[in-house]
């Protein structure tokens, strides 16, 4: 995975990453953008590095009880202002994605591509984390509903 983040990085992931790192400011701007420049700086994370990553929401990494009521209420009505944005974007990264699909080479960069349009539609609420982080929190989720 290091390798192909390696190679990601040089060729798509250094401005990527640093266009989310921008709009991010930009939304840290006004107090509602705050919960979506927090979200965009974890989709500059994936943008940099996306293999050997997962995105799974908050509520899955640190249980539901774990999430105040406040914090998903504030993140739904963000998720809400910023779904026309979203789908815009989703819509850009599918395109990228299937015209990488073309080649050979491209399939990792397409799956990359679609991987992230799913994330970007509703980002608020949502971690980056790695596979082993993203398994070991599904595990113990698992282990707590059947208490």
């Amino acid at each position: 995975m290091g390798f192909l983040n390696l190679i990601w990085f040089l060729l798509f992931g250094w401005w990527q990453a640093l266009l989310y790192l921008l709009l991010s400011a930009i939304c840290a701007i006004t107090i509602i953008g705050i919960p979506i420049a927090k979200s965009l700086l974890q989709f500059a994370k994936l943008n940099a590095f996306p293999f050997g990553k997962e995105v799974i929401k908050e509520t899955e990494l640190k249980g539901t009880e774990n999430v105040s009521g406040i914090r998903k209420i504030f993140g739904t009505i963000a998720n809400v202002i910023w779904v026309p944005v979203g789908i815009v974007l989703a819509v850009l990264y599918i395109v990228s994605g299937i015209a990488s699909f073309i080649t050979v080479l491209g399939i990792p960069a397409g799956i990359v591509y679609c991987r992230t349009a799913k994330f970007i539609i509703w980002p608020i609420g949502a971690k980056v984390v790695s596979k082993k982080q993203a398994y070991a929190a599904a595990v113990a989720n698992e282990i707590e509903r059947r208490k």
